[in-house]
């Protein structure tokens, strides 16, 4: 499994985030696109050409992204601009990703507001995927729906949803174990609900370091295992005040998880 981090655990933007998660080890860096989306890198011509050639440089990937715009630009908005907005966004970010050579975007399933029911939450994110998945599918791009906090997507179950809703093979889950645990859900249950629906995952504690909070890592790795999941592990770890400091320790953590996993024999708890 490749394991990655988000340029926030790094506290830096994506250039520097790539030449910086390659010397401290990671295999590969997930962006995150703000509000002022068109002034970050891929939205330029001089910013695409400055990734590509860092990386080339860093030796590091690139294979997901994160809309972090979708807080503020919901596609479940009771406006109708944003909801257009919303949708044009994460198409648009599907083709320039793909440019970049990633795989992934992570597609938080964000709230419409007080004034919106869930089950109109769900209507609209329904239609939003149903419309941007041809352009992810055309563009070689998964879109990835996480299991976030104030949205209609928190659970295994509302994923499922989502995901089958939109019936598309470019849509799948981004499945997060902390926010599970912080939602009062089983992740290693509901890891092997969606089963083949995860696409990629998050990996974080609820503490500074990976390991010493409540979060079963080693049990969800475990469970993904079981369903064949071969994918990226990505960070969305604490940066504390040393962001380079804590993420070589969540590096060394994770590594050693995994190994002790390679060494176990098959139906053997770690």
């Amino acid at each position: 499994m490749a394991i990655g981090i988000r340029t926030g655990c790094l506290k830096l933007d994506w250039i520097e985030g790539l030449h910086a998660a390659a010397a401290l080890g990671f295999d590969t860096l997930e962006a995150d696109v703000r509000p002022d989306y068109r002034n970050q890198p891929l939205w330029r011509e001089e910013g695409r050409e400055a990734l590509r050639q860092a990386l080339a440089d860093s030796g590091c990937a690139m294979r997901s992204l994160c809309i972090g715009a979708l807080w503020s630009i919901s596609p479940a908005s009771s406006d109708p601009a944003v909801r257009s907005q919303a949708v044009d966004l994460i198409a648009d970010a599907a083709r320039r990703a793909a440019t970049v050579g990633a795989r992934w975007i992570l597609v938080p399933i964000t709230p419409g507001g007080e004034d919106v029911d869930p089950e109109t939450n769900v209507s609209r994110w329904l239609e939003a995927l149903r419309t941007a998945a041809p352009v992810a599918r055309d563009s070689g791009i998964t879109l990835c729906v996480e299991n976030v906090g104030r949205g209609c997507g928190r659970s295994a179950a509302e994923l499922i949803r989502l995901v089958d809703g939109t019936a598309s093979p470019a849509v799948q889950a981004y499945y997060d174990m902390g926010n599970a645990v912080a939602f009062g859900f089983d992740p290693c249950a509901e890891i092997r609900t969606l089963g083949a629906r995860i696409a990629i995952v998050h990996v974080k504690d609820h503490a500074d370091r990976l390991g010493d909070g409540d979060v079963p890592i080693a049990a969800c790795l475990r469970a993904l295992r079981a369903i064949g999941y071969t994918g990226d592990l990505v960070f969305e770890t604490n940066p504390t005040r040393d962001p380079p400091r804590a993420a070589t320790y969540n590096l060394g953590y994770l590594r050693g998880v995994l190994a002790a996993l390679d060494s176990t024999p098959a139906g053997v708890a770690s």
